[in-house]
């Protein structure tokens, strides 16, 4: 999947520096974040989001799935991160490593070498050097030892590896309601994670379907709210959301487009509708100059919303009413690519 990444404020904003010049190298608080390769800016702006970081100096990137930056809160809620290690040595060589103060009991050591100058053959060496004589256990560790080598090298200890279990048993095929149109779990956790929102906010989705993105945002501890014009949907929604454990919710049925405003949320998550499984009557160009209208009369001004769409001229009906703060391409199949897109209300 071709992963690109455009910011209308700043142009194309590419994190691929090799340099830790501006970034305070304390270890007291810094990570290594490891991501999914081919996603590497989806989860960079994820980790900008969640940890509230505007500057781009606050984020090192290596180019091969790597980043620094310091630590934050919410790591657990990140889609594209495959492994986070918190920073407890910094070494320029690989030679320099030693008296490292590593925890009490039994670990086993992982190399991550973007130079390809050492391998997992180096790995039992660095063992060694970090006095792991008779405390290697691969079966039953207390804890594991990352090793990146980057620009130098950070010994750190793993805080978080993702298990993509849990949430591939929220894919759609798996659901008591089967939608086939619904958005993969890890994209719409993505697309709730870029809105900055903050903890407990009340979110929107106006076009739920099956409550994809209403099942994220609820574990993920918002207060959540679903419209879809198909009572079929409505139904299918709610059953989904209990299964899941989804409780004190909203599910309304009715037309977006034309309901009355009487209430304001924090923000506005939604999977636009669109090809043959679109039950909206309106043109395209009407859904959206319609949509744009009523999420702007649903949000004060400031607050953010994160939409997918599958025309990139769509987002000009949005103009009027928001900011186009930044779109992510997402490159489907050949034919079908899908813009996440988040809006700043004017």
């Amino acid at each position: 999947m071709t992963v690109l990444i455009q910011n209308y404020r700043t142009s194309i904003r590419r994190l691929n520096q090799r340099t830790t010049d501006g970034l305070n190298l304390s270890t007291s608080s810094l990570l290594v974040i490891e991501v999914e390769k081919g996603r590497q800016n989806l989860a960079l702006e994820e980790i900008r989001s969640l940890a509230g970081v505007d500057n781009v100096r606050d984020i090192v990137s290596y180019g091969d799935g790597i980043c620094l930056i310091h630590d934050f809160l919410n790591k657990d809620k990140l889609s594209f991160t495959k492994r986070i290690g918190k920073v407890i040595a910094i070494f320029d060589n690989f030679s320099d490593i030693r008296n490292v103060n590593l925890p009490a009991g039994k670990f086993y050591v992982r190399i991550k070498d973007i130079n390809n100058c050492h391998g997992t053959d180096t790995e039992p060496i660095l063992g060694e050097m970090l006095e792991g004589k008779g405390r290697i256990s691969f079966r039953e560790p207390d804890f594991v030892i990352l090793a990146y080598h980057l620009d130098r090298w950070y010994i750190t200890e793993q805080v978080f590896s993702r298990d993509s279990s849990e949430s591939n048993r929220r894919r759609a095929p798996l659901r008591p309601f089967f939608s086939p149109i619904s958005m993969d779990p890890h994209f719409a956790s993505f697309l709730i994670n870029i809105g900055y929102f903050k903890n407990g906010a009340r979110i929107l989705d106006p076009f739920c379907g099956g409550g994809g993105i209403l099942i994220e945002a609820y574990i993920k501890g918002f207060h959540i709210t679903g419209i879809d014009i198909m009572n079929e949907m409505v139904v299918g929604a709610r059953t989904n959301l209990k299964y899941y454990g989804a409780r004190d919710f909203e599910i309304i049925r009715g037309d977006f487009l034309k309901m009355p405003v009487d209430s304001i949320f924090d923000g506005i998550v939604t999977d636009f509708p669109y090809g043959r499984n679109s039950h909206i009557s309106e043109n395209s160009q009407n859904l959206y100059s319609g949509a744009s209208e009523k999420m702007s009369e649903l949000l004060n001004s400031g607050s953010r919303a994160c939409v997918v769409t599958d025309d990139k001229n769509n987002l000009k009906e949005f103009e009027k009413n928001f900011v186009i703060d930044a779109v992510f391409p997402v490159r489907v199949h050949k034919s079908l690519t899908r813009f996440y897109t988040r809006l700043i209300r004017r």
